[in-house]
């Protein structure tokens, strides 16, 4: 047996106003993390779409202010969009992993595009940081489907593309508040 290493480059970088900022930071970052060999990239939860920290949406019992209303929507716009279905709350698994959910066959400009796109194009650019890179990305983000927002982990291989993804339910503030 071959006792072979896994080199882990790990980041703890804050999320950027926009998430094509924080996909190009996340492509700095797979850079320098092939420039010194890393095999696997660690980034952190909620990376992309932003950790709601110090937000409490304008949330009281039984009430939420339409500030809070205003801020929650803003939250919610921001979150990543990869092409997933609600499901069980699991989403479309393997058929999702695979792209069997159908695509959407045009890119932005109204021209016929290459690659199937699902979503905002996240999973495409974080596919395409791997694969030039070399490096197998782990990345945490919030994720949006149907009228839902999961904290979500996905796991992208340079190879393969995207390989897998966990996610779970965001809590509603009131339940996050209760918790404290």
């Amino acid at each position: 047996m071959t006792n072979s290493k896994i080199r882990l480059a790990t980041a703890s970088p804050g999320t950027q106003a926009t998430t094509k900022e924080t996909l190009a930071q996340v492509d700095q970052l797979a850079k320098s993390a092939a420039a010194n060999r890393a095999d696997l990239l660690l980034l952190p939860e909620a990376y992309l779409g932003g950790y709601p920290r110090g937000l409490d949406f304008g949330c009281k019992v039984g009430a939420r202010t339409a500030e809070g209303r205003d801020q929650y929507l803003h939250y919610f716009k921001g979150a990543v969009d990869l092409g997933d279905t609600v499901g069980d709350g699991a989403g479309a698994g393997e058929a999702w992993v695979k792209r069997q959910l159908g695509s959407v066959p045009e890119s932005k400009d109204g021209k016929a595009s290459a690659v199937e796109v699902r979503g905002d194009g996240t999973r495409e650019e974080l596919e395409r940081i791997a694969r030039d890179t070399g490096v197998f990305i782990v990345v945490g983000l919030v994720e949006k489907a149907g009228g839902s927002l999961y904290c979500a982990v996905i796991y992208v291989c340079p190879k393969l593309g995207v390989i897998g993804k966990r996610r779970k339910v965001m809590p509603s503030c009131i339940k996050q508040k209760s918790r404290t």
